[in-house]
């Protein structure tokens, strides 16, 4: 008879556990989501409801006026906006600047990210101040910075034409080539770098004892570990290239706007846009495959 209280407070007490448990689970939950809110609310009302509005509207005719209602001067006129802008040469000129600017920008964007971000991996005086500066164009605002590369405006820009003036114009046009690059290339520094970070000691002390080179190493075991990563900064600066402000095809669309009456063709050039690019990044992540260790 004695035993029976003993049995009911471990039953009770394994009872209280489980729900403590599975409160503490819920309790976790409901922190995740409530972290997980602000990026939620955020996306469904700046990036979706915007996106199925842009598919509506590229079906219509479309005044300023009348992007929400459809009403008034909106015309549903089904694909014509899209094969409009298939019969424009001007955009097919505009579309092949872009990957042409996109083919030089890529490999000399991943090759100097790659080079800085050895360079800071290295230990020297003030090299968190270096990695610093080199990161500041991602945490300031894209606003800020093509303010500052706009032509006769910008600080970078004016300088640029400072020096331009003093020497020639090839100097000018190197400083700002030179700015645009670092801009660009911050975020890829900061993946090589922590790329670089993650290759193991030990492979290096191996290759040392085998008599290899700085160069050696370098080739041998620090660019096959990282090679995941190198693909990753080439699509990464590939979308970059491709919806920068000066991209010729973002450049026409911001034209159509500011018009106000070629709302319709401005988000069927947009869809059509989205969708040669991911094209585009599909057919490179194929051929660079056999590069992934």
């Amino acid at each position: 008879m004695a035993k029976k209280p003993v049995k009911v407070k471990k039953q009770l007490a394994h009872k209280r556990t489980l729900g403590s448990v599975i409160s503490f689970e819920r309790r976790r939950t409901l922190e995740g989501w409530c972290f997980s809110a602000p990026w939620l609310i955020g996306f469904l009302i700046f990036t979706l409801v915007p996106l199925i509005l842009s598919v509506r509207i590229s079906f219509y005719i479309t005044q300023l006026t009348d992007l929400y209602g459809f009403e008034g001067q909106s015309k549903w006129v089904g694909f014509e906006n899209y094969m409009d802008i298939i019969q424009d040469p001007s955009v097919g000129e505009a579309m092949v600047n872009s990957f042409l600017n996109a083919l030089w920008q890529v490999p000399i964007i991943v090759f100097f990210a790659l080079f800085v971000a050895v360079l800071l991996k290295q230990k020297f005086p003030g090299r968190v101040y270096f990695r610093v500066i080199f990161f500041i164009p991602v945490i300031l605002a894209g606003v800020i910075m093509s303010y500052l590369f706009n032509d006769g405006v910008g600080s970078i820009s004016v300088f640029g034409s400072i020096v331009g003036s003093a020497s020639g114009g090839f100097f000018g046009t190197l400083t700002q080539y030179i700015g645009n690059i670092m801009w660009s290339s911050s975020v890829e520094i900061l993946i090589f770098l922590a790329a670089l970070q993650s290759v193991p000691d030990i492979l290096y002390e191996v290759v040392e004892i085998d008599g290899a080179t700085a160069w050696e190493s370098f080739w041998h075991v620090t660019l096959p570990y990282i090679s995941p990563f190198v693909i990753l900064n080439c699509v990464y600066a590939l979308v970059d290239s491709f919806v920068k402000y000066d991209n010729p095809i973002m450049s026409m669309m911001q034209s159509m706007t500011e018009t106000g009456t070629k709302y319709g063709m401005a988000s069927a050039l947009s869809w059509m846009y989205m969708l040669i690019t991911l094209i585009t990044i599909l057919i490179f992540i194929l051929l660079t495959r056999r590069w992934l260790r």
